[in-house]
């Protein structure tokens, strides 16, 4: 690729693979930062053919980076420019963290910019031991201070299941099939943080696990890309 991005892209990773704001932030937008990152750093292109559909998470990566190509194909400064929009939509401030060592390579062959093997992952870059350093779930665990959380979405996050029931016992006529902003039932969020007894709890409630999310995933299907066999052997039986 003979475009050279700047330090600003590797700055902005280093900011991701700690940044509360990520608890938030939805798979969709995750797996855009990685293919972005790949396609920027990396290679134009996938390497390898597509995983199998036995490897969600590689599969998953392995889309996201395509999409990344075929979008922005000779359009590198337009991927740069994005990634760092969604970075700095995100709380980083070009110039205020330090970019990681130039040359860090992940564990599937370059840096990820953000998400590593190990879950569809992070999004952080640089790190120690070989490896990519901080690692975070696919939407990544709720910030711990987060503060009080008033909707069924945000306690889906939070992980709470007493507190997911009592709201729900104060607030019957609640769509325990809504959908938030980003096109997300709580069961999907609660399956793809990982938090079987809220899951347990939205399911005892009507939660349907076969709802699609914006990228076409059943909560099963989110679950097991994340990781959570024991969520996705629940929804299974």
């Amino acid at each position: 690729m003979s475009f050279t991005p700047s330090l600003a892209i590797d700055e902005a990773a280093s900011y991701l693979s700690s940044a509360p704001s990520l608890s938030k932030v939805s798979t969709s937008i995750k797996l855009e930062l990685y293919g972005l990152f790949k396609y920027l750093k990396v290679a134009p292109k996938p390497q390898g053919s597509r995983p199998s559909i036995f490897d969600m998470t590689g599969r998953a990566k392995w889309d996201a980076w395509k999409a990344a190509s075929d979008a922005y194909e000779s359009k590198s400064h337009a991927a740069a420019q994005r990634y760092r929009a969604i970075a700095q939509e995100l709380g980083w401030k070009p110039g205020s963290t330090p970019s990681s060592a130039p040359g860090k390579q992940s564990e599937d062959g370059g840096a990820d910019g953000g998400i590593r093997n190990d879950s569809v992952d992070s999004v952080s870059s640089g790190g120690g031991g070989g490896g990519m350093g901080t690692s975070v779930s696919l939407l990544v665990n709720p910030d711990p201070d987060m503060g009080e959380v008033q909707t069924l979405h945000e306690l889906a996050i939070a992980g709470d299941a007493k507190k997911l029931m009592a709201f729900l016992l104060v607030n019957p006529a609640v769509d325990i099939n809504a959908r938030d902003e980003f096109d997300y039932t709580a069961l999907h969020l609660a399956c793809d943080r990982g938090n079987l007894p809220v899951v347990q709890a939205l399911l005892s409630k009507g939660g349907d696990p076969l709802l699609k999310d914006p990228d076409d995933y059943t909560a099963a299907e989110l679950a097991q890309v994340a990781g959570h066999q024991e969520i996705y052997d629940l929804l299974n039986k």
